[in-house]
């Protein structure tokens, strides 16, 4: 007996679920860290030039140096003068081939009118190290409904250290550290020394690329992948291709093994439709 359409569908599906594949979702990729590459980059201090690089190439889709201005990120970072113990961070991108094609920079006032349909990513400086201040923090919180919506469309999202108490830092009394993220992590002190994990080797870093002096670990892993761990065995750098709600984390991109997994499903299916 031929089976209506809707039918073949809902056998489909029901053999896809019953094998435990995911729904194919748009999803954005999320590299966070509590080191500060956009400091330790720059000549003389230190070495975080892989982790940057490998970082925004995360994020961008490895476009974040091509010098396509189609493929722009979005740089976010307060135009203020860098006081003791900071840099501009956006000085250390030219450090791995990053031009001003590949970039726009703004400040918080920038920020809260940018249309981030623009970028392919958002990418923001550390506020110990780098100088993102409290404007910049408030502003992205301020859009973070609007951040979700740019990584569920499939945008990606870098951010360096921020962390509270832990000296000259820019960000003022009690901030909401990662305020603007909808998944849920937490910024703590960090133990070195750092060691890669086998997700972060995937990614091309080593232990030398990490240790460096570093601002703040995680508490909480929002269901990102761990990079690198600290001394104490907590997270300092998290990284994951996923989807984003209200509640925070839920949902990643299927594997390729799942995806053919699923293929592998709907062969089966045919040949049993064949067969009958």
């Amino acid at each position: 007996m031929k089976l209506p359409t809707f039918t073949k569908l809902s056998s489909i599906l029901g053999l896809v679920a019953v094998l435990g594949v995911p729904a194919i979702a748009s999803a954005g990729a999320v590299f966070l860290t509590g080191h500060d590459p956009d400091f330790h980059t720059q000549p003389g201090l230190g070495v975080g030039d892989r982790l940057l690089d490998v970082g925004l190439g995360f994020v961008t889709g490895n476009t974040h140096n091509d010098g396509s201005s189609a493929q722009k990120f979005l740089w976010v970072e307060s135009n203020i003068t860098a006081p003791a113990g900071h840099v501009k961070g956006y000085n250390s991108l030219d450090d791995i081939g990053v031009t001003l094609a590949d970039y726009d920079l703004v400040d918080a006032v920038g920020f809260a009118s940018v249309n981030l349909a623009n970028y392919n990513a958002i990418a923001i400086a550390s506020s110990f190290g780098g100088t993102l201040t409290r404007a910049e923090l408030d502003a992205l919180i301020a859009r973070s409904a609007d951040i979700a919506a740019f990584i569920n469309a499939g945008g990606g999202l870098f951010a360096s250290a921020e962390c509270d108490n832990c000296g000259a830092d820019l960000l003022g009394a009690n901030p909401t550290l990662y305020g603007y993220l909808p998944i849920s992590v937490t910024s703590i002190g960090a133990s070195p020394p750092f060691s890669v994990t086998a997700y972060g080797a995937s990614l091309g870093l080593t232990n030398a690329d990490m240790n460096d002096p570093t601002h703040n670990s995680f508490g909480l892993t929002g269901g990102l992948n761990i990079v690198d761990t600290d001394a104490a065995g907590n997270a300092t750098t998290l990284a994951g291709n996923v989807t984003l709600c209200s509640e925070g984390f839920c949902g990643e991109v299927p594997e390729p093994g799942s995806l053919a997994l699923a293929g592998l499903a709907l062969v089966m299916l045919a040949r049993t439709r064949r067969r009958r």
